[in-house]
């Protein structure tokens, strides 16, 4: 290729209106648009606009400059508004750090807080709660792909979690990034959504899995060990206020479940906790505005007083450890709840209190240590014997004060021959006290993750696999750097070599896989700077060195490392040009010098002998246990390098910290890697504030720019054939369109590109180089801009030329109407002229004629009015005559009347007056009468008199009855003396009758007395039955008499009434008083005398087997014979149910078998085969008819098991057997709940649901609710209703859940990516939207199948006549789940919130409800509208901020935030109006208002409670049995009901 052609090749791009990004110091990349480009010679200017700032930036270069960096100096181009917040970096076209950035901050400023980058997650800071971490959100991500929702912790967590059950394959999460990135907190969600996962993933969606309630306790500690880390090794630092100061590696151990169990799947047997690095100088140096840890503020602030005491401890402030950052309290921050959750955490770990309170112990005492003064004497060392820090430090360790203080403020050297002893200055004595702090603090640390490992991974507990939680420090470059931020870094160098190691395996395998030709990616490797770090006499070695030597020092370290690395040949080594106190080594990241001052003392990080002494000669047990962890690790031998007398013996932190962090490689590299990175966007920590240089520093730093290299280095952009097919078909002619979607790109990419080297075809997707979409996507642009242009020229100029010959015609309409009008016009002026002659003729003679009658007529009306002014004159005169003759003749006669009526008006008065006087003194006689006591009185003598009589009648009555039942008895006992005579003779007769043939004579005689005797007995017991009958009518005579008293009564009552208004209220109430006195003594009387009848009456029955007895009393006098009652609670009866009792209730009675035929009942009803009958026949082995739209079923033949098992229940209760009746309902129904409760299909559900109501229904009917049974019969029954009620609710929430397992995977496909509308169809998924989708093809289940599943059910439970009640319930239950669950799910899924989108899920859901109309269920349409107003939302114009209102009024039903949300994810199509900045300011600024009550994502496990349907009237059992079954003990109970 001539370099012409690859100058036009490479500047082909750069055309008028393109956008490319210019670094900038503020905003790290700013986007500029090309305005001209002009090559003169060799020399080429590019003119860009900024757009930001308005200003113009002219670029200069020369060809061959440009040819020779192979364009390398060209400004990055920005990628087409297709790629504009995508949600995944690596599908952009153009890959590139500017980029990068630009994509970042557009998804963070719309709160979309995660982004992919191809493996990697990054997750930015808001710094601010957000409603992303619910139950409800984990629930979503459980069981769905990683691309298939929004990015989210929760999909990498899941992918980690699938892929270890799928793979058994043990996974790894690295989560990094700088302090106040949000490591930790996205640590604390990882390891939280796998203690609930599994039972996330063993409960349906729809099923209730509580997250707070249904973790085990292994889960529960799991989660426990968050706050204790967070508590000793977490603090305040300036970035952020819960700053993890130690890396960790937690292993989440999982084991599969039994085969027996329910729960399918592995779930948490335990876990192992790494620790690396421990920040031990902030236990006693903290910079400005930062914390020491947790802990000791939380010890502080919430210690019981008495503990506090004992401690010696009292605010913050007043220890040095912890008052020289000036901070004491975080705001937001509460240290006593903190201290709460704290020893919460140690419990459940585990740990005792006393253990607790041992640990307390020992970091009070640290405090004291920090509080020990040392002062100086001649440049010696001392401490006070009396310092209360010292004394109260020693206590707490349970040290000898004096040895403890001896080793702070003085030192021994051993030598071969004697030990001396040398004072410390005071910078070494306080060194010394500082570095017992830390190493008990750092072996307090050691222990404490020891102990959760120990309680977690308890020994003998098997695990199969583990998802292992790296939460480790990010890449630090500050302005003085340390040994910590060397370890920190070097850290970071080993887990980017892996990851750039990981990145290029996963590229690699992605084009072996697809089998293109690929040649090897060349990348930057950063394993040189670790070799120059970890290998033989690398950094480490020699400061482990140098570390060993007594004499051993940070200058000859330094010395050492400059005539070893600072080198010409070593490239990641360089040496300051000035100062010898500091070495720089060029990290991946960027380039970081390194202080050399403390290396030597922070690698050895240990205390003097003599000090380890003291402590593990401590009182204090638990100290000894704690101190005792130094002896566990072994030092390594250097190879080749013998250790000489002097070495240090205890391993140093470097050499530890090399071994951990070999391991934890290996570890890593056992494992499949999932990579999170954190972003701190902002140093000030405002909530969605973004500073893009604090970013771009950090994106770098990652290696999120470097997997960015890698992919660009090969063939970044991929894509299926049909993706790429279903977008960029315009491109080719439409003849050349065909179904097989490889061949289509195959024709697209050759006439679109021409460059073989930019593309390769796989096997299912094709490769592209970077920048070939965003040419693509420009080419895909412009032609279906073309087409548009094409499309409008064409409708315009149909529009125009049907507009001119509709306006021609209508032209050549208006003349031809306009020539009809004026020719009409001119006859009609013709016809009025003659017209008006005619009208003139006829007009004068009118008018010579009318003016003669005028005339005339005025001549006679003159002379008619003077004969009327004389007539009138004459008439008044008479008139006025005749008045005054008539009023003088009125006037007498009134004068007249008016006397006489005064004078017949006062005799009529006197004769009154006269006649008044008797009556006025007899009523005043009466009135005083009426008014005395004495007349009520005389009433209640009278009263009284009455009952008197009744109670002596009574007495007399009950006289009798004693003395007659006295006789009775007597007769009784006389007639079974004369029997036993009988028997005694006949016996005697029969030995005797042979040898006393004489006497047999006189036995006759005697035989026959008896037998008359006892016929005397008979008619004497005949007459009693007699007596009694009489007894009998005269109780009915009482009670009529009774009921007289009662008329009077009720008389006399309404008379108190008229007459005690004006009288004594005191009276009145005493009379009140008396008169319910009587009333109670008359229902005594009479209720003794209504019991010893029946006394009287059970005392009748004979004892000769006679089987009738008389039946209490019926209301009506009459005795009437009924079998005998089975006891004789029914004669126990109070008297107020007289009134009860008057009407009959003959089958209210339970009976016991006496007659042959009642006795034939009973066992037929007792008989245990009919209670197999009704199990086998009705229950376990029923036929069901199968629904059908041809053959309906009638009623009898659905409900005839509940009828004839209600049939069954009416008799037992009818026949008095209640333990019967609760044995057989009993059986029946826990056969009819084992039935329902293993669901088969919906018309099993439907039929039982259907005859349990019925069921109910039959034994609520006001026969067996009336009938007085006995008081266990009454139980039973209301047990059996209610566990028919349970099963009814049981059957109900059953297949609710059922049909909710049916639809779970059915409800996206049917009502969100369903597409009927053929105009508007859209791509599925990801950044691909196809513009008329002729190629897209929409599976799975569809609106159509989901109405045709909802009707077949509604048929189904129409079928099995089913109460309407609860096939509302059914079916408004499902409307709900669709609705919520589509609504849940489309807030969470990726890339698909469109316009087209929103016409189509319009369309479904109005399907949906015209469904629900038409099945008179209009009010479930109520659920659909969360949906519905989402997808109407994506319809709405978005293009301002004055579109807001539009938007609150047609989605009234959303809240802010959920309109916020679905505003974030909201994806502009082709020519679509993208949204307005100020719109997302204004909808989030309404959304933080509300915040903390609003809700995200609906509450799906919110059931609505089962309403119990209303009973069904049913007049009469029905005994229908079907022809086809054979029950001929079912029969038999039929035949015995009629």
């Amino acid at each position: 290729m001539t370099d012409a052609s690859l100058v036009e090749k490479a500047l082909k791009e750069y055309t008028k209106g393109t956008k490319a990004y210019f670094p900038d110091e503020a905003e790290g990349w700013i986007v500029a648009t090309v305005t001209s480009k002009s090559i003169e010679g060799d020399q080429l200017r590019l003119t860009f606009n900024v757009d930001q700032r308005n200003k113009n930036i002219n670029l200069d270069w020369s060809l061959a400059k440009l040819q020779a960096s192979n364009f390398a100096d060209l400004p990055p181009l920005k990628n087409p508004p297709m790629l504009e917040g995508t949600d995944d970096l690596a599908t952009l076209s153009y890959l590139h750090e500017a980029a990068v950035l630009h994509g970042i901050k557009t998804r963070y400023l719309q709160e979309q807080i995660y982004t992919y980058s191809g493996i990697v997650l990054i997750a930015m800071n808001p710094f601010q709660r957000l409603s992303l971490y619910s139950p409800d959100i984990m629930r979503e991500y459980s069981g769905k792909d990683r691309g298939e929702l929004e990015p989210h912790l929760y999909a990498v967590a899941e992918d980690a979690y699938r892929t270890l059950i799928k793979e058994a394959r043990n996974q790894s999460i690295i989560v990094s990034g700088e302090s106040g990135a949000g490591k930790t907190q996205s640590a604390k969600y990882i390891m939280r959504y796998f203690a609930t996962v599994d039972n996330l993933g063993n409960y349906n969606s729809h099923e209730a899995a509580p997250v707070a309630t249904t973790i085990s306790e292994v889960e529960e500690a799991v989660l426990a060990t968050n706050p204790i880390l967070e508590a000793f090794g977490n603090s305040k630092t300036t970035r952020n206020d819960n700053s993890s100061r130690f890396g960790k590696y937690i292993e989440v151990l999982f084991s599969n479940n039994d085969k027996s169990s329910p729960r399918k799947g592995v779930h948490i047997v335990g876990a192992k906790i790494r620790t690396y690095l421990l920040e031990r100088s902030r236990l006693i140096f903290q910079p400005a505005t930062e914390r020491n840890y947790h802990i000791f503020y939380q010890l502080c602030a919430a210690a019981p007083a008495a503990e506090k005491k004992e401690l010696g401890l009292t605010g913050w402030d007043s220890f040095f450890y912890l008052k020289q950052g000036g901070t004491g309290t975080v705001p937001g921050f509460d240290d006593v709840a903190e201290f709460a959750n704290t020893q919460k955490a140690l419990s459940i770990i585990g740990i005792s209190v006393s253990q607790q309170w041992d640990i307390f112990r020992i970091c009070a005492a640290l405090l004291h240590i920090g509080n020990i003064e040392i002062k100086t004497f001649r440049d010696e060392a001392s401490v006070d014997d009396n310092d209360p820090a010292l004394a109260m430090a020693s206590k707490l360790l349970g040290v000898d004060k004096a040895t403890f203080k001896k080793w702070i403020v003085k030192k021994q050297i051993i030598t071969r021959s004697e030990k001396i002893v040398s004072s410390l200055n005071q910078y070494q004595a306080t060194v010394a006290r500082d570095s017992v702090a830390k190493f008990v603090y750092s072996m307090l640390f050691d222990w404490i993750v020891r102990l959760i490992n120990k309680n977690l991974a308890k020994d003998g507990q098997a695990y199969n696999s583990f998802i292992g939680v790296l939460d480790i420090y990010g890449f630090e470059h500050f302005k003085k750097n340390s040994f910590e931020q060397f370890c920190i870094n070097y850290a970071n160098e080993k887990l980017q070599q892996e990851f750039n190691a990981h990145v290029f395996r996963l590229e690699q395998e992605i084009y072996v896989q697809e089998k293109i030709n690929w040649s090897f990616i060349d990348f930057n490797d950063n394993q040189p700077c670790i070799d120059m770090i970890e290998n033989k006499l690398g950094i480490l070695d020699l400061l482990d060195e140098e570390s060993r030597l007594p004499s051993g020092a940070d200058a000859s370290l330094v010395t050492k490392l400059y005539q070893r690395f600072a080198v010409p040949t070593q490239k990641f080594f360089e040496k300051p040009k000035f100062g010898q106190k500091a070495f720089t080594i060029k990290h991946y990241a960027c380039d970081v010098t390194y202080d050399i001052d403390g290396f030597i003392e922070k690698n050895k990080d240990t205390v003097a002998d003599e000090q380890l002494a003291t402590l593990n000669s401590s009182e204090f047990a638990f100290l000894r246990e704690v101190v005792a962890i130094e002896a566990t690790p072994e030092p390594e031998p250097t190879p080749n390098r013998p250790v000489r007398g002097g070495a240090l013996k205890k391993p140093t932190l470097g050499s530890i910290f090399k071994a951990s962090l070999v391991q934890l490689m290996e570890t890593i590299r056992s494992t499949q890697v999932h990579y999170i990175r954190c972003i701190k966007p902002n140093s000030t920590k405002t909530p969605f504030g973004f500073e893009p240089q604090m970013v771009l520093q950090q994106l770098r730093a990652c290696g999120v720019l470097e997997t960015i290299r890698i992919s660009c280095a090969g063939y970044p952009s991929k894509y299926t054939f049909q993706e790429f097919a279903d977008r960029y078909y315009p491109l080719v002619a439409s003849n050349q369109w065909n179904n097989d979607s490889r061949q289509l790109t195959e024709i697209i990419v050759t006439h679109r590109i021409t460059d073989l080297d930019k593309y390769q075809l796989g096997l299912t997707k094709i490769f592209f180089r970077a920048g070939q979409i965003a040419i693509l996507e420009k080419l895909r642009t412009e032609r279906i801009r073309y087409c548009v242009v094409l499309i409008q020229k064409n409708i315009k100029k149909f529009i125009y030329q049907r507009s001119y010959v509709r306006t021609r015609a209508a032209a050549i309409q208006v003349q031809t109407a306009l020539r009809a009008w004026s020719a009409r016009q001119q006859m009609v002026a013709i016809r009025e002229n003659l017209a008006a002659i005619k009208l003139q003729a006829a007009i004068r003679e009118y008018l010579a004629r009318s003016k003669y009658v005028e005339l005339r007529t005025a001549a006679t009306v003159i002379q008619g009015a003077l004969r009327l002014v004389n007539a009138q004159k004459e008439f008044h005169f008479l008139r006025i005559t005749s008045a005054a003759v008539r009023i003088q003749k009125v006037f007498r006669g009134y004068s007249a009347r008016k006397t006489y009526k005064y004078e017949v008006a006062a005799i009529v008065l006197l004769q009154s007056y006269v006649r008044r006087l008797a009556p006025v003194k007899e009523f005043s006689q009466l009135k005083q009468e009426a008014k005395s006591v004495g007349k009520l009185k005389e009433i209640n003598y009278r009263l009284e008199g009455k009952v008197v009589e009744l109670s002596q009648a009574l007495k007399e009555q009950e006289l009798g009855n004693k003395l007659m039942s006295e006789e009775i008895s007597h007769l009784k006992t006389q007639v079974g003396l004369w029997k036993e005579k009988f028997s005694k003779s006949d016996l005697s007769n029969k030995a005797v009758k042979t040898e006393y043939v004489d006497t047999s004579t006189e036995l006759k005689k005697e035989l026959q007395s008896v037998t008359e005797a006892k016929e005397a007995l008979v008619r004497e017991r005949e007459r009693d039955q007699t007596l009694i009958k009489k007894q009998s009518e005269d109780i009915r005579k009482f009670e009529l008499d009774l009921e007289k008293h009662k008329e009077e009564l009720t008389k006399l009552r309404d008379e108190l009434k008229t007459t005690t208004k004006g009288e004594d209220p005191a009276v009145v109430m005493g009379l009140r008083k008396e008169v319910s006195s009587l009333r109670e003594q008359m229902a005594r009387l009479i209720a003794g005398k209504w019991r010893s009848d029946r006394v009287a009456d059970s005392q009748l029955v004979s004892n000769d087997g006679d089987s009738w007895a008389y039946s209490s009393y019926d209301g009506l006098g009459e005795a009437q014979p009924q079998p005998r009652l089975r006891t004789p609670s029914s004669y126990l009866e109070s008297p107020d149910s007289l009134e009860r009792r008057r009407t009959p209730a003959p089958s209210a009675r339970t009976i016991v078998a006496d007659s042959p035929e009642t006795e034939r009942s009973i066992r037929i009803l007792e008989d245990k085969a009919l209670e197999d009958e009704i199990l086998d026949s009705l229950v376990t082995n029923l036929r069901i008819p199968l629904p059908s739209t041809q053959t309906v079923a009638t009623r009898s033949e659905i409900f005839f098991p509940s009828h004839l098992i209600g049939l069954v229940a009416t008799q037992l209760a009818h026949f008095g057997l209640a333990q019967r009746l609760q044995v057989v309902m009993g059986n029946t129904l826990k056969a009819i709940q084992g039935l329902t409760t293993r669901f088969e299909d919906d018309y099993v559900s439907a039929f039982w649901l259907s005859n349990c109501h019925e069921l109910l229904c039959i034994l609520n009917t006001p026969d067996m609710r009336n009938q007085g049974f006995s008081l266990d019969l009454v139980r039973g029954l209301e047990s059996i209703q209610k566990q028919l009620e349970y099963i009814v609710k049981e059957v109900y929430s059953s297949w609710i859940k059922e049909l909710r397992k049916r639809l779970d995977n059915t409800i996206i496909p049917a009502i969100i990516e369903t597409q009927s509308l053929p105009g508007y169809v859209c791509k599925q998924s990801g950044n691909l939207q196809g513009s008329s989708g002729k190629f897209s093809k929409v599976g799975g289940f569809t609106t159509e199948q989901l109405l045709n599943f909802l009707s077949k059910l509604s048929k189904t439970m129409k079928c099995y006549y089913l109460s309407d009640s609860i096939t509302q319930q059914i079916l408004s239950e499902l409307i709900r789940v669709i609705g919520v669950t589509a609504f849940n799910h489309l807030l969470m899924r990726r890339n698909f919130c469109t316009w087209k989108r929103g016409v189509q899920i319009q369309y479904n859901i109005s399907r949906l409800e015209e469904w629900c109309t038409g099945q008179n269920i209009p009010e479930a349409a109520k659920y659909l509208q969360h949906i519905l107003q989402a997808a109407k939302l994506l319809t709405l114009n978005k293009s301002s901020a004055k579109d807001i209102e539009a938007i609150l009024e047609n989605c009234p039903d959303l809240n802010a935030t959920q309109i916020k949300k679905l505003l974030s994810l909201y994806y502009a199509a082709d020519f679509d109006s993208p949204l307005s900045p100020e719109l997302l300011k204004v909808v989030s600024s309404r959304a933080s208002l509300n915040e903390k009550s609003d809700v995200l994502l609906l509450d799906l496990e919110k059931v609505s409670e089962f309403n119990k349907p209303s009973m069904r009237h049913i007049e009469a059992i029905d005994k229908f049995v079907p022809s086809w079954m054979n029950l001929p003990c079912l029969a038999a109970v039929t035949t015995l009901a009629q």
